[in-house]
């Protein structure tokens, strides 16, 4: 349990600071990138208004407000080209000074790339472009990103190294603390326990002193309500105490003893125990059972899933109604699957069947002497997981529920 929990607390802990440092990464290179984004755009104003020779600055093109120029220093340390054509679209003439890996040709190549695209503005390769259009034709200017690419990609290696080093000491310290975190959960969870434990074991004894008490007095006395009442309280008591001490060894995670059982064979017995209280009530009991299906399982806990989910249709099967209990082997898996016919389908989630002490309508089953107290589902759900399954439940129609557990 400790170890489950001090586990839980790890993942969630660091999926937390996985999320933190990601979005915190994405926001500084995200930011970086739009100020680069920005000053380069500040360059290539300038580079194209001064027809690449620094000497004026006009007001920035497509109407947008006028920025500071970039320091001067940093425009003379640029590295751009620049591609002159004519109005037919042929090139005439490069300007390479400004730049020590690109020739002529190369520049006359970039050029007609730039303008068979059909863009005033993009990027080839490393480089940006811009076209400018006069009168006597078009100027293709280039400007080198590569010093400011490299900054970036600095820049997002160096953040991802210190996102990973903060991760690696975040761990660190979660896993030295997790023992402490997780210590007083533990306490207060076993303490639960025990007094779940104890208090089933000290109520075995008055219950069955007191039914085998109402025995000797309906045998002195005679049957009467009065003795029946008791029996079928006392029995809800007994059934409500295995249930809870059932559910305790469970949240234990003790490894259970499995066996090969013949489940088919454990169906068709539990099935027919309860034919006779069905007939009373007028309630059809049918069944699928592929026989034959061995399992590895703990026959006990096996028991007790089946009987729950019986125990379950029987009590809430209106007269008149059908229940029908399946097994069988499907890709592989086995499904057990118990269906009956209910009340109005309930509006709330059908997952809250499942909720310990959950009664779907309390004003019916606090009445009724032979509803249970809302634990048996989640006992049946416990069971189900411990035994390595899925147990979950489904309305197909209105007025009929059916649980599926899956192995």
């Amino acid at each position: 349990m400790i170890r489950t929990l001090r586990s839980k607390f790890i993942f969630f802990a660091m999926a937390a600071v996985t999320v933190l440092l990601i979005v915190l990464g994405l926001s500084i290179n995200g930011l970086a990138w739009f100020i680069f984004e920005r000053q380069a755009d500040r360059m290539m104003d300038t580079l194209v208004n001064s027809d690449g020779t620094f000497m004026r600055q006009g007001p920035p093109p497509d109407g947008r407000a006028p920025l500071p120029p970039p320091e001067r220093d940093m425009m003379r340390s640029a590295r751009f080209f620049t591609v002159r054509l004519d109005p037919y679209g042929s090139v005439i003439a490069a300007n390479v000074d400004q730049i020590f890996y690109v020739d002529v040709d190369e520049a006359f190549d970039f050029a007609e790339k730039a303008v068979s695209s059909g863009k005033s503005s993009g990027r080839i390769d490393r480089y940006r472009y811009r076209v400018k259009t006069s009168d006597d034709g078009e100027d293709v200017f280039f400007l080198d990103m590569t010093r400011e690419y490299l900054t970036m990609r600095t820049l997002f290696f160096v953040s991802a190294v210190i996102a990973a080093g903060s991760w690696l000491i975040v761990l660190l310290f979660v896993i030295l603390l997790s023992g402490r975190v997780v210590t007083p959960i533990i306490a207060g969870m076993e303490k639960q326990k025990q007094f779940i434990t104890n208090a089933g074991h000290e109520l075995k004894t008055p219950l069955a002193i007191i039914q085998s008490n109402n025995d000797a007095m309906s045998l002195i006395h005679g049957e009467n309500k009065y003795n029946r009442n008791i029996r079928s309280q006392v029995t809800r008591l007994s059934d409500l105490t295995s249930n809870l001490l059932t559910q305790a060894r469970l949240d234990e995670e003790a490894e259970l003893v499995r066996e090969k059982v013949d489940i088919s064979e454990l169906a068709g017995e539990i099935l027919k125990s309860y034919e006779e209280q069905a007939n009373i009530r007028n309630v059809a009991i049918m069944s699928g059972i592929t026989p034959g299906l061995v399992i590895s399982t703990n026959r006990e806990y096996f028991t007790q899933l089946l009987e729950i989910l019986m125990d379950n249709a029987s009590k809430y099967t209106p007269v008149g109604g059908t229940i029908r209990l399946d097994l069988y082997r499907e890709s592989g898996h086995i499904f057990l699957s118990e269906e009956n016919t209910c009340d109005q389908k309930p509006s709330e989630d059908p997952e809250r069947l499942f909720d310990r002490f959950y009664r779907g309508d309390k004003a019916r089953t606090q009445n009724d002497p032979g509803s249970g107290y809302g634990i048996g589902l989640s006992v049946a759900r416990s069971i189900c997981e411990a035994l390595g399954g899925k147990l979950n439940t489904v309305y197909p129609e209105d007025d009929l529920i059916r649980f599926i557990a899956k192995f």
